[in-house]
C-alpha cells in the first residue's frame, strides 16, 4: 500500500474503528456508537415516513415500535437468516434497549420541534459520511458471517451470495419496511421498491450494497473473488502486491459507499433539472 493511499485511508479507519469500539457512555448508556447512530438515523427516516401518512395519529405504540425495529434489523436479521445462523436479536435483549431507548428519546425530541424532519436536504448531506460508514458496518457484518463454520462452504465460496449478502445487509431492513408499509397502522404487502421500476437511485440501496459487497471481498483478498483481483491486477487497476488488513478493505468499501450515496444526494437535491421542451408553434392557415 502507498503513502498516499496510506493517508486517505487512515481516517476512514480510524472512524470505522471509534464506531465499533467506543461506547456512548461507559455507565449511563454503554453501548457503542455504531449502533445507537444507526438506531437514530433510522428512526429519523422511519419517522418521517410515518409522519406522512394520513393514519399516524391512529397508530398504536406497539405497531410504531415494531416497525421500527424491522426497518433497523431487516437487513441483519435476513443476513442471519441466509446463512443459517440465529441473529442477537433471537438470545439478547441488549439490542432492544439500544434501539428503543433512542427511538423513543428521538419521537420526543421531534414531537417538540418536528422542522427537524423537514430538513432532508441538510440531513442527507450532512450526515452522508456517516451514511457511508454506518452502511459500510452493516455490509461488511453480513460478510463476517461467512467466517462462522456453521455457514456452507458453498456459500462462503460464491461470488454470488457474497454480493447478495451485500445487498441484503444493506437495504433488507428499507425493502422490508417500503414492502410492507410498516409505518402504516395496518401493515400490507406491496411491491418490493427494487420491482417498482424507479430508476437507479432509488434501488441504490441495494445494487451498492452488492457492489460494495464484491469490492470488499475483492480487495480484502478473499478466495471467492480472487480471480476478480487477478483481473483487476492484470488491467493495471490495483497493484498486484495489493496487502490491505480487514480494516483497511472496510476503508475502501466506506468511500465505495461515500461516493454512491454523494451521487444520490447530489442527484436528489443540487442537480439543475432538465429544462423543459417548447411545444412546436402551429403553423398558421
Amino acid at each position: 500500500m502507498t503513502e498516499t493511499t496510506a493517508h486517505v485511508l487512515r481516517p476512514v479507519a480510524d472512524s470505522l474503528l471509534f464506531l465499533t469500539s467506543k461506547t456512548v457512555h461507559p455507565t449511563l448508556f454503554p453501548y457503542l456508537w455504531g449502533p445507537t447512530l444507526h438506531a437514530a438515523r433510522i428512526s429519523l427516516a422511519y419517522q418521517t415516513n410515518a409522519r406522512r401518512h394520513p393514519g399516524y395519529g391512529k397508530l398504536p405504540w406497539a405497531t410504531y415500535i415494531a416497525g421500527y425495529l424491522i426497518m433497523c434489523w431487516g437487513g441483519t436479521l435476513t443476513a442471519h437468516f441466509l446463512c443459517g445462523l440465529p441473529p442477537p436479536q433471537l438470545y439478547s435483549i441488549h439490542p432492544y434497549i439500544n434501539y428503543v431507548a433512542v427511538h423513543v428519546a428521538l419521537t420526543m425530541l421531534v414531537a417538540i420541534f418536528p422542522q427537524i424532519l423537514s430538513q432532508n436536504k441538510f440531513i442527507d448531506t450532512a450526515l452522508l459520511p456517516i451514511d457511508a460508514l454506518l452502511r459500510t458496518n452493516a455490509v461488511t457484518g453480513a460478510l463476517s458471517l461467512l467466517q462462522n463454520p456453521a455457514v456452507a462452504p458453498e456459500l462462503a465460496a460464491s461470488p454470488l451470495f457474497h454480493a447478495i449478502l451485500g445487498a441484503a445487509g444493506s437495504a433488507g431492513g428499507g425493502v422490508a419496511a417500503g414492502t410492507l408499509n410498516l409505518w402504516s397502522p395496518d401493515w400490507q404487502l406491496g411491491t418490493p421498491v427494487l420491482l417498482r421500476g424507479r430508476g437507479a437511485m432509488a434501488t441504490l440501496d441495494v445494487w451498492g450494497g452488492a457492489l460494495v459487497a464484491a469490492v470488499f471481498s475483492t480487495v480484502s483478498l478473499h478466495p471467492a473473488y480472487a480471480p476478480v483481483f487477478v483481473g483487476l491486477a492484470e488491467q493495471g487497476f490495483v497493484a498486484k502486491d495489493l496487502t490491505l488488513s480487514t480494516l483497511g478493505a472496510k476503508s475502501v468499501a466506506a468511500l465505495t459507499f461515500v461516493a454512491l450515496f454523494g451521487t444520490r444526494v447530489w442527484n436528489t437535491y443540487y442537480r439543475a433539472p432538465a429544462p423543459l421542451k417548447a411545444a412546436p408553434a402551429k403553423k398558421r392557415q
